[in-house]
C-alpha cells in the first residue's frame, strides 16, 4: 500500500488543466449565468483557445473540439458567431480552427440509457418450418445500441480533446432540471464518456441561472456537487468577469475580465452584424497608467516624466525606469493600446 511521501511524489496524482485554473483535465466542468450573458461566446472562445494553444486564457495543450450546439435559434447564427471570433481574433489560425473545430447541431439526449439506438440496423435471416418439415427463409431487424462509452470511444478515435455541451437543459429533452434522478443520470453518462476516451475527453455543459439570479445556477444541488468546476458569467462596470465559484481542490474566485464587442461578417458574400468575446490583454499597473494617459491626450515624453513622478520611487534610478518604460511602450503600441510614430529607443 503506498505511503503518503509516495503518494505527494507523484507526478500522476497533481491537478491537471485543460485551461489553467478554469477548466481541469478530463473532468466534468459547468459554466452558467443568467440570459444574455454571453455564454456561448464564451464557450467558442475557449474551444479557439484550446484550437491554437492560445494564452489569453491560459490553456496548456493544444486539441481538436467538438462542440453540441443545442440551443442556437440558427446554424447560421452560430456559424456567423464563430466566424466574427475567427476573425478578430485568430485570423492567422483560420484553416486551424477550420479542421479541429466541429460544431455538431444533432440532437443529444443525455437523460437516455444508450447514446444511440439505430432501429432495423442489422438484417438477420432464419428459417421457419410448418407442421410438416417444409422450411421457409425469413427475415428480421435487430436495433444496434451504441453505450455512452461507445460515444466516448468515437470521440477519442476522432482525436476530440474538449466537449462542449450547450446547453445542458436542451440535452436532457423531455425531463426537468429539478430532477434529482435525471441529473444523476446525466453525470453517470458524461463519466461513461470520459472512461470510453480512456480519460482523453475534458467536458464542458453550458447552464442557465434560474429565475431568481442569486440563488446560482438552475437545477438541483447535485449539479454543483457532482462536477469538478463551476464557472459563471458576472457583470461588471466596464463588461463581464468569469469567475471561478468553486473548484473542488482549489479556491473559488479566479477571475477573468472579458467585453463583447460588435463587429460585420462576410460570409457566402452575404453581410451579418455579430458580437465576439474579446478578453485582451490584460494591463499591469504601469501599462494601465501609460494607457490612461495616453487616452488623456499626453504624448510620450510626458507620460514617462509624469509617471516617473508617481511611481520613480519603484526603481533604482531615472535610466533603470527609462528602460523599463520603453519596453512597456513598444508592447502596447505593438498591441495597439497607444499610437505613436516612432516606437521608444530607450
Amino acid at each position: 500500500m503506498p505511503i503518503l511521501k509516495n503518494l505527494l511524489e507523484d507526478k500522476e496524482k497533481k491537478q491537471r488543466w485543460l485551461i489553467k485554473n478554469l477548466l481541469p483535465l478530463n473532468q466534468i466542468s459547468i459554466l452558467y449565468a443568467p440570459k444574455d450573458h454571453h455564454k456561448t461566446g464564451m464557450a467558442l472562445k475557449m474551444a479557439m483557445e484550446v484550437i491554437t494553444a492560445g494564452q489569453e486564457l491560459g490553456v496548456s495543450k493544444s486539441g481538436r473540439v467538438l462542440f453540441f450546439s443545442l440551443d442556437t435559434p440558427s446554424q447560421l447564427e452560430m456559424l456567423v458567431r464563430a466566424k466574427a471570433l475567427m476573425d478578430a481574433t485568430y485570423q492567422d489560425h483560420s484553416k486551424e480552427i477550420g479542421l479541429n473545430l466541429n460544431i455538431n447541431f444533432d440532437s443529444l439526449n443525455l437523460s437516455e440509457e444508450y447514446w444511440q439506438v439505430h432501429e432495423d440496423y442489422y438484417e438477420e435471416s432464419y428459417y421457419e418450418y410448418d407442421d410438416i418439415g417444409h422450411r421457409e427463409l425469413k427475415y428480421k431487424y435487430q436495433d444496434k445500441i451504441e453505450s455512452w462509452n461507445s460515444m466516448g470511444q468515437a470521440i477519442m478515435r476522432e482525436g476530440y480533446d474538449f466537449l462542449i455541451i450547450d446547453t445542458l437543459s436542451k440535452s436532457i429533452v423531455g425531463h426537468g432540471i429539478n430532477d434529482d434522478s435525471v441529473i444523476r443520470k446525466l453525470i453517470s453518462n458524461l463519466r461513461k464518456v470520459i472512461e470510453g476516451s480512456i480519460d482523453k475527453v475534458t467536458i464542458l455543459l453550458i447552464h442557465h441561472t434560474g429565475k431568481d439570479v442569486r440563488k446560482g445556477m438552475m437545477g438541483t444541488s447535485i449539479l454543483s456537487n457532482d462536477v469538478s468546476t463551476v464557472l459563471k458569467i458576472k457583470k461588471n462596470k466596464d463588461g463581464y468577469d468569469l469567475v471561478r465559484e468553486k473548484h473542488k481542490s482549489a479556491y473559488a474566485g479566479k477571475s477573468i475580465p472579458f467585453k463583447i464587442r460588435e463587429c460585420v461578417v462576410e460570409h457566402q458574400d452575404e453581410k451579418h452584424e455579430s458580437i465576439y468575446v474579446d478578453v485582451g490583454k490584460v494591463l499591469n499597473v504601469l501599462e494601465s497608467e501609460i494607457v490612461r494617459l495616453f487616452k488623456q491626450g499626453q504624448q510620450k515624453d510626458n507620460i514617462r516624466d509624469n509617471i516617473y513622478k508617481t511611481h520613480g520611487q519603484h526603481y533604482n534610478n531615472k535610466k533603470s525606469f527609462n528602460v523599463v518604460f520603453g519596453r512597456k511602450w513598444n508592447n502596447l503600441l505593438k498591441q495597439g493600446f497607444v499610437d505613436s510614430g516612432q516606437q521608444d529607443n530607450n
